[in-house]
């Protein structure tokens, strides 16, 4: 249900809000992707897989739409369910998986649009575009990926964060 709610709203601040921002080097962060991520990482590969079709489906289908309907319902159910399947194998692994995820989705939306086709999709058009994507993903990720895992709470939203804090300090013990 919280899942649910954060996606919409990701979906509606994405398209109403950040998709009009005029930032410098003209991109601005995929809050969308990272709220995927945030589902992937605290509630596992099968929600997050969920997520990302859901969120994806609808912005393929709300406008504007410059692209292939299905290309980020693709896009973002892989990446919540590879996120997802790397938390589940260690708990340790939220913060990878969120970078990693903030740099592949966008390598990704690139490279499927690249094989449906789509134009203006060009070895300049990527080395220009690219690289400001990946480092406002980067930008935002903490703080989304946290704020969202706070909101979908839960036993299982908590223990990879207390083990990856735990295991970066280097104790055995609780952490507070």
């Amino acid at each position: 249900m919280v899942a649910g709610v954060l996606v919409v709203a990701a979906v509606l601040v994405q398209l109403t809000l950040l998709n009009r921002l005029t930032l410098p080097g003209g991109e601005v962060p995929d809050l969308v992707l990272l709220v995927v991520v945030a589902c992937g990482a605290h509630q596992g590969a099968a929600a997050g897989a969920f997520a990302g079709f859901g969120a994806g489906l609808a912005v393929d289908l709300l406008p504007p739409v410059h692209h292939v309907a299905g290309q980020y319902a693709l896009v973002f159910c892989l990446v919540g369910f590879v996120v997802g399947r790397m938390v589940e194998r260690t708990s340790a692994a939220v913060v990878p998986a969120a970078v990693l995820a903030a740099v592949a989705g966008p390598l990704l939306a690139a490279g499927v649009a690249a094989l449906l086709g789509v134009p203006g999709i060009t070895g300049a058009a990527l080395l220009s575009r690219l690289p400001g994507a990946v480092v406002c993903n980067l930008l935002a990720a903490p703080l989304v990926v946290w704020g969202a895992g706070r909101l979908l709470g839960g036993r299982r939203g908590e223990q990879p964060v207390r083990h990856a804090l735990r295991a970066a300090s280097g104790t055995r013990g609780a952490v507070s």
